[in-house]
């Protein structure tokens, strides 16, 4: 099922201005904004014509229905969390993947990677929102196997864990 989240001009000037509430003038995302694109307007322009674009469609299609409906997802966009419950979900996650890269010498099906990764998908579902987290989770696990990612994570969590964490989360998710 294909949901359809077009973003018109209005809804676009919404997220723009969600976008600068929470920017500094002075710096961040608006002069970046400005330096790529020549001004804010042209950087909305852009930004309508990606979102709007058949593959992003298709992106907030899975996204969507991983949320169980376009109403919740859109109310979970509306009403983010706060930054400090941002960044403890952030330090569980971490101290998640340390563990899980302690387990990289157990089988990514072993009970104990399993525990892990059911943990990490739990912190997902709550951090998320979501209702269903096996697709979210299996697109991260995807996300450890992007060549731009993944040396980030073998650098932080040791060599060869990004290709772990991504077989412990499909090991983990395959019959869900």
């Amino acid at each position: 099922m294909l949901f359809h989240l077009r973003i018109d001009e209005q809804s676009a000037h919404r997220m723009v201005n969600r976008r600068r509430s929470g920017c500094s003038v002075e710096g961040g995302f608006f002069n970046l904004a400005v330096k790529e694109f020549g001004s804010v307007e042209e950087w909305k322009k852009h930004y309508i014509e990606v979102v709007s674009s058949e593959e992003m469609q298709k992106g907030y299609a899975k996204v969507v229905e991983w949320y169980g409906g376009k109403e919740k997802y859109l109310s979970v966009v509306n009403n983010p969390i706060s930054k400090e419950a941002a960044e403890s979900y952030n330090q569980q996650f971490d101290n998640l993947l340390y563990k899980l890269a302690a387990k990289k010498v157990c089988s990514p099906d072993s009970s104990e990677v399993r525990e892990l990764v059911s943990e990490y998908g739990f912190l997902m579902k709550q951090l998320s929102q979501i209702k269903k987290e096996h697709g979210l989770m299996v697109a991260q696990a995807q996300y450890y196997r992007n060549e731009k990612i993944k040396p980030m994570i073998d650098e932080k969590y040791g060599n060869g864990t990004a290709e772990f964490f991504a077989q412990a989360f499909e090991a983990f998710y395959k019959d869900k």
